[in-house]
């Protein structure tokens, strides 16, 4: 069973860099698994999750130190990516990067802006697109039941199938009253390796959802199997 600092940690990397995240702690689990704990536990978990700043002010001055450091671009490329699911917009994102040209130096303020454009030219957006909608702020809840599912296709020609059917169930799951968050992250390198993020009021109302009927459905379908479940019933 992993700690609350673990579970808060995966919970917030989720909901900062997504996919990006993931790949960074995926890759050290192969070299270095307890390091992937700490990843998690430490920067997500501890200092992410503090409240005197929002999401958006924190992924501003982790783009601004990563770009100063001039020798991070793959972990910038990932902030970047995080800055934008938090509501930064790219133009806020490329003044940050030319303001390091003052304290930093022009080539590091140079190769910021070439990660910037890299991002951007990836997720098909250009310097005056508006800023994304942020993902629901899990400071903000007072607390509730926390599970992370580690989940693995079981037939792998029956991939986009598998994942259809799960974004269904979280549409359905997110109506739930007891319901704070239902959230499928995929792996663009293993396609048949899943993970659900969810959050519910109370264990009962994590029950509940296990007892809905197109929950049943879709277990009865035998499309994924769990590998691992971590959960934890927080008060914060």
């Amino acid at each position: 069973m992993h700690s609350d600092r673990y579970q808060i940690g995966w919970q917030k990397l989720a909901e900062i860099d997504g996919a990006q995240g993931e790949k960074v702690i995926q890759a050290m689990e192969g070299i270095a698994p307890d390091f992937a704990r700490l990843l998690i536990e430490f920067p997500f978990g501890d200092i992410y999750s503090r409240e005197a700043l929002d999401l958006k002010s924190r992924e501003i001055a982790t783009i601004a130190a990563l770009a100063a450091m001039g020798n991070a671009t793959p972990q910038l490329k990932v902030h970047i990516h995080g800055a934008l699911n938090v509501g930064c917009s790219p133009q806020e994102i490329i003044e940050v990067m030319m303001q390091m040209a003052v304290y930093a130096g022009f080539p590091a303020a140079l190769n910021g802006l070439f990660a910037v454009q890299e991002v951007l030219q990836e997720r098909g957006l250009n310097p005056d697109s508006a800023p994304l909608p942020s993902k629901q702020s899990l400071s903000t809840l007072a607390g509730g039941y926390f599970a992370t599912a580690e989940l693995a296709i079981t037939d792998a020609s029956r991939v986009e199938e598998t994942k259809a059917a799960l974004k269904q169930l979280c549409e359905q799951t997110r109506t739930e009253p007891g319901c704070r968050l239902f959230e499928l992250h995929e792996n663009p390198d293993e396609p048949t390796q899943l993970l659900l993020w969810e959050c519910f009021a109370t264990e009962a109302d994590f029950h509940k959802h296990h007892a809905m009927d197109y929950t049943k459905a879709y277990m009865e379908r035998g499309l994924t199997q769990v590998k691992r479940l971590y959960h934890s019933d927080l008060v914060r």
